[in-house]
């Protein structure tokens, strides 16, 4: 009997010790670590940094004004061209069979008039004299109108066949590089005269004058301001470095391409020097300060939070003994970059603040992109 009662007192010491060590366990598991940071006086610079593409600030799609057929192309893609040199010249024998008939419709006119005018001076002279009535002598005076209007007419008729005869040379409108060209002899292409959108026959481009077209999200473009230098970076070519200022911030926003539900503002920033091997639909680096703070106290971004729902931005500092839970303090933050963070009210020197935050509040979220 007492042999069974030294085992149970036995197997009741195991449970105890198993239960005690699962306990300990369990205790240690639910034990936050914190790790302490000091806030440190630094030199913060708050720069937005995007990607957008090179586009120039001056294109043009040439396209016929007038129909015909193509006869000579006289550029090629990449060609640098001068204001007022012809480009594409189109066949004009159409034009000047048309111009000739309207020549001689003109000096079928011009008779008509002067009989017009012989018939109306000689009826006028006869109703001077009572030999005809006042209605002849209106019928006269009108056919005369009526032949000088048709005169006008065939002389408007020229003038616009003349005009579209000098649209069948089509000229560089400005200086520029001929990106692309579609023209090609023998092309039969319709002009705007036919009621009808033209095709594109070169794409012309000022390539000195070229911009960094982007989207930036609301927060980003909120600290924007025209005319603010930027420097430009570009991926394709490293060695390349250019500088610009900002042209255009768009007044409203538009929706992002794949997310109805962003908001992204378009932005455009002129480059002032570019290189010579930057071309056009390359991807570039823009890096635009929009803020800065000289020995500014400031802690690790690790050690920032924010809660969406009250709008709180809040660090937890750490307890005077005997406490061991941090503090949740609420601060106001300045400037700001991937690192660090600026305390500009809630936080001394002599503040220690953690990285991780206490289970109570872990709803609450990490800010974004500070």
């Amino acid at each position: 009997m007492k042999r069974l009662l030294w085992i149970v007192v036995a197997l009741a010491v195991v449970a105890g010790g198993i239960a005690w060590v699962l306990h300990a366990r369990a205790s240690r598991a639910n034990e936050v670590t914190y790790t302490w940071l000091k806030p440190l006086r630094r030199d913060l610079v708050q720069t937005v940094t995007a990607n957008g593409s090179i586009t120039p600030i001056l294109s043009t799609d040439i396209r016929s004004e007038v129909s015909g057929r193509i006869l000579t192309v006289l550029v090629n893609p990449g060609d640098a061209v001068r204001s007022g040199q012809p480009l594409i010249e189109l066949d004009q024998s159409t034009l000047q069979v048309q111009i000739d008939e309207a020549r001689l419709a003109i000096e079928s006119s011009q008779l008509r008039v002067e009989r017009a005018t012989l018939e109306f001076q000689r009826i006028d002279r006869l109703a001077n004299q009572s030999y005809v009535n006042t209605k002849e002598q209106q019928e006269a005076g009108i056919s005369r109108r009526l032949a000088e209007t048709d005169l006008e007419s065939q002389r408007a008729r020229m003038r616009l066949l003349e005009r579209s005869l000098a649209k069948t040379s089509i000229a560089a409108p400005y200086d520029g590089t001929a990106l692309s060209v579609a023209a090609r002899p023998g092309m039969v292409v319709t002009g705007a005269d036919a009621g009808r959108e033209s095709v594109t026959l070169i794409e012309l481009a000022d390539l000195k004058r070229l911009r960094v077209e982007l989207s930036l999200n609301e927060i980003d473009a909120a600290t924007l301001v025209l005319g603010q230098p930027v420097e430009i970076t570009f991926e394709s070519v490293p060695e390349a470095r250019a500088s610009g200022r900002i042209t255009f911030i768009s007044p409203a926003a538009a929706k992002a391409a794949g997310d109805a539900r962003t908001r992204d503002f378009p932005v455009q920033i002129g480059i002032e020097k570019s290189h010579p091997r930057v071309k056009p639909g390359m991807t570039a680096r823009v890096h635009i300060q929009v803020a800065a703070s000289q020995k500014a106290l400031s802690v690790e971004t690790t050690a920032v939070f924010f809660d969406n729902k009250t709008d709180e931005t809040f660090v937890f500092i750490r307890p005077k003994p005997p406490a061991t839970e941090p503090v949740k303090t609420i601060v106001k933050i300045g400037v700001r970059n991937d690192q660090y963070v600026e305390i500009t009210d809630g936080l001394k020197e002599t503040d220690e603040v953690s990285t991780k935050r206490p289970a109570a509040s872990r709803p609450a979220i990490k800010p974004d992109a500070f």
